[in-house]
């Protein structure tokens, strides 16, 4: 070839001419406050041509062009760079931020759900707080009829029925909070409402009378304060007070339509929580002690709310209306609640708490 041909002084004056190009373009592509003092940019760049002419004959195999080529490669690649120490550096930044992303996120989620929570406590106690404030069974509510109050437990009171009463005694026995009905009460709220039965019962019997207690709990989505009502009916008309009951009870609702028996025998049962479940509207009559009959309402909108007030006032022989007229003048209930109160004092179990 060409190359082969030429002298040694060819070949030295060649490769000083592309030692001093290839120093001319690294002095043109050197940056720093360094470039201008450098003289030097390969290990042979002080050598002579003559020098060059020696080592060549020296030498006859070291090839210029291989280590120009060589430079040039490394100015390309620039400085080795640790491939796998930067993966794994980038792989643990990662793992980091996913975790940080992980950590953000449950903090979002629990900040989210205790919101929630706080959000649900307030709505709660703000639907408390109105159904407290409707209930006029409350003792607590400023509209409540203190001075119908006949006697006051720690569970449970008795108190004369504001308004609709079928006879004289009419009166009802209420839990203080609220309640929506007698399954839903506690036991020691239940004692304290059998109290107030025996009481009533021992004072009734000494006019000849015998005690009926009846209760209807329907619409309990809507927190009804529950109570039971005692009506004191004459001995000759309390005997037959179970029959009549009974068959107004059986014919209540459609026996092809409902899904329950309609007659529950309550007779000698402690707890009618074990006969009707929970949150269930029903409608109750005890006769005394000795239990009664039960019936499950399954649609409300076809069962009155005076259903055992209405059997009553046709044993009574009273008129229908009474049950639904208004309240007496407020100097009339509180005479009726004094003659009632004088009556029932000796028979008042409260009074064992105050003393």
């Amino acid at each position: 070839s060409y190359v082969s041909k030429m002298s040694d002084k060819e070949k030295a004056t060649r490769d000083k001419g592309l030692h001093d190009e290839r120093k001319n373009d690294l002095a043109k592509n050197t940056v720093g406050k360094n470039a201008k003092d450098r003289e030097k940019y390969f290990h042979d760049d002080d050598m002579s041509i003559d020098d060059m002419v020696t080592k060549e004959k020296l030498s006859k195999g070291y090839d210029y062009e291989s280590n120009a080529v060589d430079n040039l490669s490394k100015k390309r690649r620039g400085p080795i760079r640790d491939i796998y120490g930067e993966e794994e550096e980038y792989g643990a930044g990662l793992q980091n931020s996913l975790r940080n992303m992980e950590s953000r996120d449950k903090r979002m989620k629990i900040a989210n759900l205790e919101d929630k929570a706080k959000k649900q406590q307030i709505a709660e106690y703000q639907k408390q707080e109105s159904i407290h404030s409707k209930d006029r069974l409350n003792p607590e509510n400023p509209r409540f009829p203190r001075h119908m109050l006949i006697a006051m437990g720690t569970r449970a009171y008795l108190m004369l029925k504001a308004g609709g009463r079928l006879c004289d005694g009419h009166c009802l026995i209420a839990p203080i909070q609220l309640s929506v009905s007698a399954t839903n009460c506690d036991e020691d709220t239940l004692e304290e409402i059998r109290n107030f039965k025996k009481c009533l019962i021992r004072m009734f019997d000494a006019t000849e009378k015998e005690c009926v207690f009846i209760e209807t709990a329907m619409g309990l989505d809507r927190h009804p304060h529950g109570y039971i009502e005692c009506v004191p009916l004459p001995r000759s008309k309390f005997a037959n007070a179970p029959m009549y009951f009974k068959k107004a009870i059986n014919e209540a609702e459609d026996e092809f339509e409902a899904q329950n028996r309609a007659l529950i025998d309550t007779r000698g049962v402690k707890k009618l929580a074990t006969k009707i479940p929970k949150h269930m509207p029903y409608f109750a009559v005890d006769f005394g002690l000795q239990g009664g009959f039960a019936h499950v309402i399954e649609n409300e909108r076809d069962f009155s709310k005076s259903f055992g007030l209405d059997i009553l006032a046709g044993i009574l022989n009273v008129p229908a209306d009474i049950v639904a007229r208004q309240r007496s003048s407020i100097d009339e209930e509180k005479q009726l609640a004094m003659g009632f109160s004088t009556s029932f004092e000796e028979f008042d179990w409260t009074k064992a708490l105050k003393e």
